[in-house]
């Protein structure tokens, strides 16, 4: 297993700061207030969670109070694990039929049980920082996985998207993905972004609201145009030669099949095409 470490934090915005995580290049966010602070994720295993809070403490001199859980990929999450004395956040999902990666990786390094956050919820939670720094987080159904949380911090006009957007690669998808859903779920903060909005995403640099509406829509290009080859006959082997598509083959490899697993559990599958006989 590569060795983790964190790189520098960076300040994107007033009480707004990033890291860098190795080994998955995961980005962790702190937001500072006047009266606390809170980290958004936290990091792959439980020494890199306990290095992030300390150094955490140390940039904010301010209690940190929270931690929030974007979604429930090893990366994002085990570090939970060596974090004391905060209110931890996720959805209500986040302990729900984690990824078969995620799990193996959890048996690699040894984590029994599974972390568990002390508060979770379903659709939107806010918590006050103070000096105005408000923290809304957000779950708008099934994208990345079954428990992503969007966590926007309006006054600094910054929104952490976890894995639900990626700069530093295509977006990645697994088993717990609900592709059809995945456009409609960032169009929910989509409507309240602006010019202005920094978007950082779960893996590589950080993006502005255009970059968010072109990957929304390759993600719905992808989905909506699998439907179509569908509709026309194509088979899965085929699908990838089909169509000119938005991302690298070895996305594909992974998406198509889980987009045709979707669609067939819909009831949508393709149909044999019959040549048309000459008369």
């Amino acid at each position: 297993m590569s060795s983790t470490s964190i790189g520098e934090w960076r300040e994107l915005a007033p009480g707004i700061h990033v890291a860098t995580c190795e080994p998955d290049r995961v980005n962790v966010g702190l937001i500072v207030g006047a009266d606390a602070a809170m980290l958004v994720d936290a990091g792959s295993t439980p020494e890199q969670g306990a290095e992030l809070a300390a150094q955490a403490r140390t940039i904010a001199h301010v209690p940190v109070t929270h931690v929030v859980i974007t979604h429930n990929h090893h990366d994002h999450w085990f570090g939970l694990s060596g974090i004391d004395g905060v209110i931890s956040i996720a959805h209500e999902n986040l302990l729900t039929e984690p990824s078969r990666a995620t799990r193996e990786f959890a048996d690699s390094i040894g984590l029994e049980p599974l972390p568990e956050p002390s508060t979770t919820f379903s659709i939107a939670k806010a918590i006050d920082l103070g000096g105005g720094t408000l923290v809304e987080m957000v779950h708008f159904g099934g994208a990345h996985t079954n428990s992503d949380v969007l966590v926007l911090v309006p006054s600094a006009k910054v929104i952490f998207a976890g894995d639900m957007l990626e700069s530093g690669g295509d977006p990645q998808f697994d088993e717990t993905s609900n592709i059809k859903n995945w456009p409609t779920a960032l169009d929910g903060v989509l409507g309240a972004a602006n010019e202005k909005t920094i978007f950082v995403p779960g893996h590589g640099h950080e993006v502005d609201r255009d970059f968010a509406f072109i990957q929304r829509a390759e993600i719905g290009m992808l989905y909506g145009n699998t439907e179509m080859l569908i509709q026309q006959g194509t088979k899965l082997q085929d699908a990838a030669e089909a169509n000119e598509w938005p991302f690298s083959r070895a996305t594909l490899d992974v998406a198509l099949p889980l987009i045709y697993a979707e669609l067939e559990a819909a009831g949508i599958k393709p149909r044999t095409q019959l040549p048309i006989s000459s008369l």
